[in-house]
């Protein structure tokens, strides 16, 4: 009965932490929320905000309205899609092939590939690259550098090693080649971690402001992320706010903020299922 009561008492403390540890994780996005439902006079009346004072989507509707929000949404929703469509098409084919025994040379080619995730070129070359191939001040420069994550790589191949030779041999003796087998038969039977680096491509594409930032000139270009840090780096100084032509109180910069994190939000829920077990799978299995 003792060591019950302790487990009891244990239990009672571990969700008292989790609770609270989960408050203290979400109150930061709740008060972005409840500022960018507020009028900038409820903003400036307290320090913490629990409950919007008085309700507006005025910010909202500012920011919709606003051409360069509405643009580097667009540009955002272009790199995300095209991004992530491009780099799970690539890495696909990548982790189909390594995957296979039969292919030759491909444990070298596979350490070519690792070597890669702990020695780079750097920045410097990377950049001279990107130059050289006059991709500066394109959206293409946004997502082609980082076309393929090894990482990402490494869990496909583990993933695609796991499953039966069965499906590929029946796709054979029907006269299927690879291309066939892979994107009719084997892609559609992976769905886990496809939608698990979906995801993670989508994220990293959505949320990268710095590929921007180093390689963009044009702010028509900008993407959402970035005229985002843009927005609150000029509203730190008033100086810096005249010179970019910006006028962001706390409530709007808070709505830019909500607007930018809200469809990762809205999708997330739809393949949070694949999620764990394409996680599982790939790290595992070999």
């Amino acid at each position: 009965m003792g060591i019950i009561r302790k487990m009891q008492a244990f239990d009672y403390i571990n969700y008292a932490f989790l609770i609270l540890f989960a408050l203290t994780t979400f109150y930061p996005f709740w008060n972005i929320l409840v500022i960018s439902v507020s009028t900038d006079k409820a903003f400036f009346s307290d320090w913490y905000h629990i409950i919007p004072k008085s309700f507006t989507l005025r910010s909202y509707l500012h920011n919709f309205q606003e051409v360069r929000v509405l643009r580097a949404l667009s540009v955002s929703v272009f790199i995300t899609v095209v991004g992530t469509v491009s780099t799970v098409t690539i890495t696909s084919m990548a982790a189909f092939f390594l995957s296979k025994p039969y292919l030759r040379l491909r444990n070298l080619i596979f350490i070519l590939f690792v070597i890669t995730m702990f020695f780079n070129g750097g920045l410097i070359p990377l950049y001279i690259v990107v130059a050289k191939l006059k991709l500066r001040n394109t959206v293409f420069a946004l997502f082609l550098p980082t076309l393929m994550n090894i990482f990402f790589l490494i869990l496909t191949k583990n993933y695609f090693a796991g499953m039966p030779d069965s499906m590929e041999e029946s796709a054979k003796i029907d006269g299927a080649n690879a291309f066939t087998i892979l994107f009719r038969i084997i892609l559609p039977s992976a769905k886990p971690i496809i939608a698990t680096i979906s995801l993670f491509y989508a994220v990293q594409f959505w949320n990268d402001w710095f590929n921007g930032l180093l390689y963009l000139t044009d702010r028509k270009l900008y993407p959402l992320s970035l005229y985002l840090r843009e927005v609150i780096s000029a509203a730190i100084t008033q100086e810096v706010a005249a010179v970019l032509n910006i006028q962001a109180p706390a409530t709007i910069r808070a709505s830019a903020i909500v607007i930018t994190i809200f469809p990762i939000i809205l999708v997330y829920p739809f393949i949070q299922k694949h999620f764990v077990k394409g996680i599982l799978l790939g790290s595992t299995k070999e």
